[in-house]
């Protein structure tokens, strides 16, 4: 069992959306309308429409479970479009028909609310969903005004909601983002944030030279990213990505970065050492890009590491992604 230490940044839980699918935040944490006490770190999604009932853009809208783990909570029996004016007994104490999965870390739970009626009936607790799994579909139950979707994690299955971060990147109050869910994904940034459910066993970050935090920008992985402007061909500085994984077997290799003109066109990845592929920095679409198909064999240690070569251009590091194959 990976155990996320309390001293880590927040975990990154993908976007529990249909891959590439945009989403609108009506409200994110901290949200002046309800996401104070026990709800400050939720999020709200909808698809940028208020429209109350079923002609909204954003209802019935399938979901998908952002992290591998047990079912332990659902309430579905709610009716959408009525009682949704306050929180009481009848309509679940505001959160409508929801469900709550414990990751398979067994560190984090996954609170998803506000869910069409009778879209869980498929679902039991004590089942086991895979990350990408179809859970539901977006309704208007509980306290909800128009179809929307509330996701908090928690840690524990009543508890407050905790801080956390998508891995799609850094996500404010009426923002629209892209989801980049896939099955058996996980990802870790530059600053030790790891992916719920995670096939990481051992992880580490770490730089040579001198690299500067920057914030507050499309296209990367958590919070923040890192970046270091290459100074020549003496300039030997490098981000490292240290792992290993749960579960021996074939991975593709994805690199995350925010795409700028004054990033390095040519940035160089290494895999324990050797050589492993040159990616253009400057390139703002797709979300994660292709490093290289390798075996893990859950026994062994494995470096990433990413090299500028472009005088006066910033080499970026932002996160690695693995997909099992």
């Amino acid at each position: 069992m990976v155990i996320v230490p309390s001293a880590k940044a927040n975990p990154l839980v993908f976007l529990p959306f249909e891959y590439g699918e945009s989403w609108y935040c009506t409200q994110g944490q901290g949200g002046t309308f309800s996401h104070q006490g026990n709800q400050y770190y939720g999020f709200d999604f909808n698809k940028a429409s208020n429209v109350n009932g079923g002609t909204n853009p954003a209802y019935g809208k399938n979901l998908y479970a952002p992290v591998s783990g047990e079912v332990v909570e659902i309430r579905d029996g709610v009716s959408d479009f009525s009682n949704n004016t306050s929180s009481n007994a009848a309509n679940n104490y505001g959160w409508g028909n929801t469900i709550v999965i414990m990751d398979r870390e067994e560190v984090y739970y996954v609170r998803m609310a506000h869910l069409q009626y009778g879209s869980l009936d498929h679902l039991d607790v004590g089942d086991w969903v895979e990350q990408g799994d179809y859970i539901g579909k977006v309704g208007q139950t509980g306290y909800s005004t128009s179809p929307h979707l509330h996701i908090q994690i928690m840690e524990s299955q009543m508890g407050a909601s905790e801080p956390f971060t998508f891995a799609e990147g850094a996500l404010y109050s009426y923002e629209w983002i892209t989801s980049s869910l896939g099955a058996n994904v996980s990802m870790l940034d530059n600053n030790g944030n790891v992916s719920l459910s995670n096939d990481f066993t051992f992880d580490s970050v770490s730089p040579s030279g001198t690299w500067d935090t920057k914030t507050l920008v499309d296209g990367f992985a958590g919070t923040n990213y890192k970046r270091h402007k290459w100074l020549g061909s003496n300039d030997t500085a490098y981000f490292q990505w240290r792992f290993s994984v749960e579960d021996s077997g074939w991975y593709t290799l994805y690199a995350t970065y925010p795409g700028s003109t004054s990033h390095d066109p040519s940035a160089r990845y290494y895999f324990d050492g050797a050589y492993l592929k040159t990616l253009n920095q400057t390139s703002t679409s797709p979300f994660i890009h292709y490093l290289g198909t390798k075996y893990l064999n859950s026994s062994n240690q494995y470096t990433i590491k990413v090299k500028g070569q472009t005088l006066n251009k910033y080499v970026v590091a932002d996160a690695i992604v693995l997909k099992k194959i």
